[in-house]
Formats: structure tokens, sequence, C-alpha cells
């Protein structure tokens, strides 16, 4: 596997963050354990105090995604603009996603492709998010259907 540290901090802000991420442990898998995992260390920026400890297992990962996803469209797009936004995969990222972009537009609409789960995606995005999903038969599909397409 693989370990990533990376930290951040927004001058003035009372704290940073460090972030340890721990991917592609593919062999825990046959173990019944995640795949990766990753904590945060929340630390005060003045006195380099820990403040808090959270193991995440990209739980906070995903929604930071979609979030930054939300962020892109809002600025790239138009909230009059008749939205068809595609979702290249449908795991748990892409959920993440989709529910971040009906935050940022609601009117929009969607499409998935994906090599599975698109019809599961599709149908539980439709019914929690109140937005019509198509399925898209390829990825070139999908593009030809889409005005912002997340992968």
């Amino acid at each position: 596997g693989d370990c990533h540290i990376k930290g951040g901090y927004v001058l003035g802000a009372p704290t940073f963050t460090v972030k340890l991420a721990c991917v592609s442990f593919y062999k825990n898998l046959e173990k019944g354990l995640p795949a990766g995992s990753g904590l945060f260390c929340v630390v005060d920026a003045v006195t380099g105090a820990p403040l808090a400890v959270m193991q995440e297992n990209r739980f906070m990962t995903d929604l930071r995604t979609g979030a930054a996803g939300a962020v892109a469209l809002k600025y790239t797009t138009h909230a009059t603009d008749d939205l068809t936004v595609g979702f290249i995969g449908a795991g748990a990222i892409a959920r993440n996603m989709a529910r971040a972009a009906k935050a940022v537009r609601p009117h929009m609409t969607g499409v998935v492709y994906a090599k599975q789960g698109a019809e599961e995606f599709a149908m539980e995005m439709s019914e929690e998010l109140g937005v019509e999903f198509q399925i898209a038969t390829s990825a070139a599909g999908l593009c030809a259907q889409s005005n912002a397409i997340f992968t």
C-alpha cells in the first residue's frame, strides 16, 4: 500500500490539520478489513497542541471530494442553466458528489455510467434527491448528454 501525509493551514486560522492516508492495502480485503484508512489531526496553530485526532476511513475524504465538486459546479455553471451532470462511476464518492451537486444546482438532472452499479445508483439517487437520473450505455454517451462531468 501507500501512505500519504498532507497538511493544510489557512493564514490566520486558529488551527491547522494534518491528514495521514493509507491506501491500496488490497490484501486487507481478504481479512475483512478496508483497503484504506486515514486519520486527521487538528492542531492549535498557536501552541502546537493537538486538539482532535479523528479516524475517518474515507468518510470525511468522500464528503470533501463531493464538496469540492460542488464548488467547481457552482462557479463553472449558472443557476439558470438546464444542467445535466454526468457521473462516471457509481461508488461512494459519486454519491457524495451527486448530493453536493444537488445542493448547489437544485434543478439539475443526472446521468451515470459505471461498469457496475449504475442502475442502483440512478434509482437510489433519484429517490433520495428528487431529481431524474438516466443511465448511459457508454462513457462517450454520458459525455454527449452532460454539461458537467464528475469522474
